[in-house]
């Protein structure tokens, strides 16, 4: 037998009084939920739907629909972490591990060139930039919010700050001349950090579109679209 739309929109309250906030969770839960009633009634046509519903919580062990949670969010965590590493370690192949190179060059070359205090203003000008850059992407697409999908993808933007902290103390060292094969180490090392950091920005970046791109195609499939 099929449920009817309100027994499956009271399945899915059902869910949300159970403290699962993601609608895409809600929605993998419902699938499996509903199927199960379903097998139930029909198996007993003289058992009530509430009776169907409450069962067939049960027969989820101790941690009730938990378990179907953490596999989404466990699945959902692999996909894109797959998906950022690919992006991150593709600009390190050919088609852009010279763009790559001369990056770096040319941070190191910016600080030969400038005093160190003057090349941490546009560094600390950089950054400022770059959370400004953060903090419209997170007001705009804020309404993705409410996907697990969304929340997995956009994870990598949060490890930001321990590039940031890292580099700065490695700036903040940058006056001390030691060189390795000619080159000044301090320099070098400021290059690789913000060169690296650049990198994994915009792999993180990329990432959380994609994330953002599942969950509109998520909405559209759940008709949430305002």
């Amino acid at each position: 037998m099929n449920l009817t739309k309100e027994q499956l929109a009271y399945i899915r309250s059902f869910i949300q009084q159970k403290g699962f906030k993601y609608i895409d969770v809600q929605m993998e839960i419902l699938d499996h939920v509903a199927s199960a009633v379903e097998e139930k009634m029909e198996t007993d046509p003289d058992l009530k739907f509430e009776d169907a519903l409450n069962e067939t919580h049960k027969a989820f062990g101790p941690d009730g629909f938990a378990v179907i949670q953490n596999s989404v969010v466990n699945g959902l965590k692999k996909k894109y972490s797959r998906f950022f590493w690919q992006s991150f370690l593709n600009y390190f192949r050919y088609k852009h591990i010279l763009l790559v190179l001369f990056l770096g060059f040319f941070v190191y070359k910016l600080q030969e060139i400038m005093s160190n205090n003057a090349f941490y203003i546009i560094y600390i000008a950089g950054m400022f930039s770059v959370f400004g850059l953060l903090l419209l992407y997170n007001f705009k697409d804020s309404i993705y919010k409410q996907y697990m999908s969304y929340k997995s993808a956009v994870s990598f933007l949060t490890l930001l700050g321990s590039f940031l902290v890292i580099t700065n103390l490695a700036i903040s060292r940058s006056n001390q001349v030691l060189t390795i094969f000619s080159l000044n180490r301090s320099f070098l090392i400021v290059s690789v950090l913000i060169t690296l950091f650049i990198v994994y920005f915009i792999a993180a970046l990329k990432t959380a579109k994609a994330g953002m791109r599942e969950s509109k195609q998520l909405m559209d499939k759940y008709k949430l679209v305002v």
